[in-house]
């Protein structure tokens, strides 16, 4: 569910931030965030990714079997369980609720990409809506949202976002081009549509994150620049995501949105932010890039929306860490990178006293 919210592309992004346009929130040091003690991390012993946590505890992601396959996984405390696949040898769990609902993508006997639903032991294929792949995001209160690609006359790939509930398909009413990334039990959807046919440079790119609610799209504006995206969404109906600061559309910064707020720019202490869940309580995971050359990504967690990001700590299994979901007890799941180039699928907890 991604009130505690990941998407199921892996991407970190470096980019070095510098300046910051007026208007677009308050000026931040130079330098990198401490070392929060206030969690704990757990490695969950197994190559792969942990990609979503919902209020239960259970964990949603992947792990590599012993001939190499990546397998959709659940962990449901000391249970590990093996979803199978759509027929095919890979396959990953991007989402779930509290209500048994898995879902994610997998192979099939011929094909990749095809979204798949998962409940009580059953996988069930979600099947073709445009052509493959078929990516399905977040699930919650059983409600399934995602995108699929159809194309163009001209022969160029677009993506449509949709929802599924109760069995049944509708298409956001989006522009062409368009991202479903998290849904809350309300049925609130966040995501992003682009605004220019065929998508041009970075000073020219103008998707915009939205709020979708009972048919209508809202778009949410950005830091001052000319894209924003939106990541994860919570039960209040606050999206977090990116948006670029400037009118060339290279600098980026993290916000918070709410419809009695607006975007707000998270702190970000002179680096890049980059969330991608928030809780009820508006604790928001993801990660945060130091500013200099060759820095890498490290999942950050921000206690709320006016404090400064604290990075999370290292496992002794890596110090390239991603953080993807946090669930109402500030638990908060994501993966780390070994000195092998390897995965490793991780869960930071509260520290005791911290809860």
């Amino acid at each position: 569910m991604r009130t505690t919210r990941t998407s199921l592309t892996i991407l970190a992004s470096i980019l070095l931030m510098a300046g910051q346009p007026a208007g677009a929130g308050p000026a931040a040091a130079d330098g990198c965030p401490a070392t929060t003690d206030q969690w704990e991390v757990t490695d969950l012993g197994v190559t792969g990714y942990a990609l979503d946590i919902n209020d239960l505890g259970q964990i949603a992601g992947s792990s590599v079997s012993a001939t190499g396959e990546q397998r959709a996984t659940v962990w449901d405390g000391a249970q590990v369980v093996d979803l199978g696949s759509l027929g095919g040898g890979h396959a990953s769990a991007g989402a779930l609720d509290e209500d048994g609902n898995v879902v994610g993508s997998s192979y099939t006997a011929t094909e990749k990409g095809h979204a798949f639903h998962w409940r009580a032991g059953t996988m069930t294929d979600l099947g073709i809506f445009g052509s493959v792949p078929t990516l399905v995001h977040d699930v919650s209160a059983g409600v399934v949202v995602g995108e699929y690609r159809y194309w163009l006359p001209n022969g160029t790939a677009r993506y449509q976002a949709f929802r599924i509930q109760d069995g049944v398909r509708t298409d956001l009413a989006a522009v062409p081009g368009s991202h479903a990334a998290a849904v809350n039990p309300a049925g609130q959807i966040a995501g992003t549509q682009g605004r220019l046919e065929p998508p041009g440079p970075a000073g020219q790119r103008t998707h915009r994150a939205f709020l979708w609610e009972d048919g209508v799209i809202t778009e949410l504006g950005t830091l001052g620049g000319q894209w924003s995206q939106a990541e994860g969404i919570n039960g209040d109906g606050h999206i977090v995501g990116q948006s670029a600061l400037g009118a060339d559309g290279v600098l980026a910064g993290g916000y918070i949105w709410s419809a009695e707020e607006g975007m707000r720019r998270l702190p970000d202490a002179g680096g890049l932010a980059t969330p991608k869940a928030v809780n009820d309580d508006d604790v928001i995971a993801g990660t945060h890039t130091c500013t200099g050359a060759g820095t890498a990504a490290h999942a950050a967690v921000w206690t709320g929306p006016g404090a400064a990001p604290a990075l999370l700590p290292d496992p002794a299994t890596g110090t390239a860490t991603m953080a993807n979901a946090v669930n109402a007890q500030g638990e908060i799941t994501g993966w780390a990178e070994a000195p092998d180039g390897s995965r490793r699928a991780l869960v930071w907890r509260p520290a005791p006293g911290n809860s």
